[in-house]
């Protein structure tokens, strides 16, 4: 992958430039604070002022000025990632002349080789830390700099003093011999030090590159967790192109056998089909380069269920109308399409605000959804096993998950409608197993007993008659039931309601969210009482 492709996307693009500006800036101060050790030595020993006219000091310090070049038009503006590589290689190629100038002012016989060759070593390797670079491109602009360092090298030491080397033996040296020695010995270092920095700038590029890969998927970038559930983890993300704020699922990595990846492409599939206002809009789907299943669908501004009555406890009953009536009709679009939820429960149902409108409500996390009269390859085995909420499990979903229907929802909405006026569960258990034995043989607890408001006529009826033991006894269909709330003598709740309500636990429930992780007795199961 070239630097332009890994940098094409914006965000990327801005990076880099930081980046860029970033190594400019420490490049200059440690340039800086080198020549200010100088000048200190110079106060020390005395030779300050005869310091300041050796050429080698003056070209110090222009060598740190195309560095602060770097830094001052990196920050201006938005840059083309070409002109940022252009900034980029121009400043230290020039800042790499300025220090080659500088070796050329130190006598040959105290190692002026060795000194610019590491004070440039220095430099690509903080380039390599700091700047993303592909390891082609840092070995490029190393060759660059190697050339002129080993030429100047090579021309400097024509210069040295024979007498030297030939107080050490060297009786036949010649400047030639002496010139190509110390080019070649630089030349040798220099190669280790463009290998070494190119093998660091191709990690670091392939480590970012792979947080990139975890961070995008398709065109989408992943930005924060907002929760998760049976099957996968939300997360907030953006459109790359649209910028459209999204929620992405994406399939838990422990659950990517193949019965879970079925499951969670059959759940898109078919939540993709429903188009009710109350139910969550999906947009996409897709695969990870390592081949985790997600899809992408609207980003919900509100709060679930269970974060509503956590934040304020047992809802106006005008509310818990509205919430019952709303999913009751999305429930109803999916069981006409031939769809059961299988996992409606508070958290599944979220209040949000949609153009400007609050409390919305939208069904969630088709994650357990089944087809009506058709059992297919997943749903054949293991026959015994329940799947779902302890809490607003459905007396038949219990004993015979095979022979679950609409209706089943409709058990689940009525726990959810119990929860919302009395601020508490239906039945409560200290096991999964004794609150699923409450489910099949035990009768609620009457709403009048354990609510604080009044209750109109005939709601308590309707919610109970969702909770009737038998499927026969409860309402028929999300419509009917939908139909029996209007017809019930309650107020509306309204917009201003709404808004009334957010104005004094809106701030208090966006505290609390943070990564969201299901309440312990909210959380989906599956228990195979055979295997049990």
């Amino acid at each position: 992958m070239s630097s332009n492709t890994y940098f094409s996307n914006p965000e990327a693009r801005a990076f880099f430039q930081r980046r860029v500006a970033a190594f400019g800036m420490i490049g200059a101060i440690l340039g800086g604070t080198a020549l200010l050790f100088r000048m200190i030595m110079g106060v020390l020993f005395g030779f300050w002022r005869e310091q300041l006219t050796q050429p080698g000091f003056q070209i110090h310090a222009a060598a740190i000025l195309p560095l602060l070049g770097v830094w001052w038009i990196c920050r201006r503006g938005k840059l083309s990632v070409n002109v940022i590589h252009g900034i980029e290689s121009a400043g230290i190629f020039l800042t790499s002349l300025g220090y080659i100038g500088m070796g050329l002012g130190i006598r040959p016989e105290v190692g002026a080789d060795t000194i610019t060759a590491f004070i440039l070593a220095l430099m690509m390797f903080a380039r390599s830390v700091f700047v993303p670079s592909t390891a082609r491109r840092t070995a490029i602009l190393g060759v660059l700099i190697g050339v002129p360092l080993i030429g100047a090298m090579y021309w400097h030491y024509l210069g040295v003093d024979l007498g030297i080397w030939r107080r050490f033996g060297y009786e036949g040296i010649s400047k030639y011999r002496v010139g190509t020695s110390r080019a070649i010995i630089t030349a040798m270092w220099w190669t280790l030090t463009v290998g070494l920095s190119a093998l660091a700038s191709r990690v670091i590029h392939r480590l970012r590159k792979e947080v990139s890969d975890i961070q995008s998927l398709g065109q989408y970038n992943l930005e924060r967790k907002l929760g998760e559930g049976a099957m996968g983890v939300v997360y907030e993300a953006k459109h790359g192109m649209l910028k459209r704020p999204t929620a992405i699922k994406l399939l838990r990595p422990e659950l990517s056998d193949g019965e879970a990846l079925d499951r969670f492409r059959r759940e898109v599939q078919l939540t993709a089909k429903l188009t009710h206002p109350n139910t969550v809009t999906i947009y996409d789907y897709g695969r990870t380069p390592d081949g985790l299943f997600y899809y992408a669908m609207e980003l919900l501004d509100g709060a679930t269920l269970t974060q509503v009555v956590d934040a304020s406890g047992p809802q106006p009953v005008e509310r818990v109308v509205k919430i019952l009536r709303d999913a009751a009709l999305a429930l109803n679009e999916a069981h006409e399409t031939g769809l059961i939820h299988r996992d409606i429960k508070p958290s599944n149902i979220m209040l949000a605000r949609q153009g400007g409108i609050p409390d919305v409500t939208k069904v969630l996390d088709f994650g357990l959804v089944k087809n009506l009269g058709k059992v297919d390859d997943l749903e054949k085995t293991n026959t015994l096993s329940i799947k779902g909420t302890p809490h607003y499990l459905s007396p038949e979903a219990i004993e015979d998950p095979q022979g679950i229907d609409s209706r089943s929802d409709l058990y689940s909405l009525g726990a959810v409608g119990y929860y919302l006026l009395a601020g508490r569960h239906l039945f409560n258990g200290k096991t999964i197993i004794e609150v699923c034995m409450h489910h099949l043989h035990t009768t609620p607890l009457p709403l009048a007993e354990v609510c604080t408001e009044e209750l109109p006529p005939g709601l308590e009826e309707l919610i109970l008659a969702c909770l009737a033991k038998s499927q026969l006894d409860r309402p028929a269909s999300g419509e009917e039931l939908a139909d029996a709330l209007d017809r019930l003598d309650v107020g509306r709740w309204t917009r201003a309601d709404a808004d009334a309500w957010w104005d004094v636990f809106g701030e208090e429930i966006q505290k609390a969210k943070g990564p969201l992780s299901p309440h312990v007795t909210d959380q989906t199961v599956a228990i195979d009482f055979e295997a049990r």
